[in-house]
């Protein structure tokens, strides 16, 4: 199954079950969680219409870390990628609307995974952010929130500045004019 180049929503979802599938082979009766971020996380909420080549775990049962990559789920995010999160996010993580066995399916809240992509420097996650759907979507005042959050993350002053550069250029654009 690894090694796919590209999926779209229908395809993450039957991933994502194929994988609880083998863990509750695996590990009858027991009962674990996952947390996705990112364009897969996005795509799974609805958000975006166009395609992965994985899906972001921000947090994951440790259980669950071998057998991820045969479903094209990553731990980068998680390992890499942390402190492009706000310091509360799992405050605000959002139940997946999937049926399943062993698995808890969580994604991390649309405007923690904006934050997240206004840190980034990729050109996908600058587009992500700046689709209609996603925009349309956003809560301010969530948005404001997790934006206060991420100097408290930041692994560095200047990448918390590059963050809020970024931040406050995406307010200004896209923000309604009372919040």
């Amino acid at each position: 199954m690894a090694g796919q180049l590209k999926m779209g929503e229908p395809e993450l979802r039957r991933r994502l079950l194929d994988f609880d599938r083998e863990v509750s082979l695996l590990y009858p009766g027991q009962h674990f969680h996952l947390v996705l971020a990112g364009g897969g996380a996005l795509l799974l909420m609805g958000y975006l219409s166009r395609s992965t080549e994985d899906m972001d775990a921000l947090k994951s049962s440790p259980e669950l870390a071998a057998l991820m990559h045969k479903y094209d789920i990553n731990n980068r995010v998680a390992g890499v990628y942390a402190d492009h999160f706000p310091y509360n996010w799992e405050d605000r993580i959002v139940p997946l609307d999937i049926e399943t066995m062993a698995i808890k399916c969580f994604t991390a809240s649309l405007e923690d995974v904006v934050a997240s992509k206004l840190c980034s420097d990729r050109i996908n996650d600058e587009f992500d952010v700046r689709r209609p759907e996603v925009v349309a979507a956003v809560d301010w005042d969530l948005l404001e929130q997790a934006a206060a959050e991420m100097e408290l993350s930041q692994l560095n002053p200047r990448r918390y500045r590059e963050f809020t550069i970024s931040y406050e250029a995406y307010r200004k654009e896209y923000a309604p004019c009372d919040s």
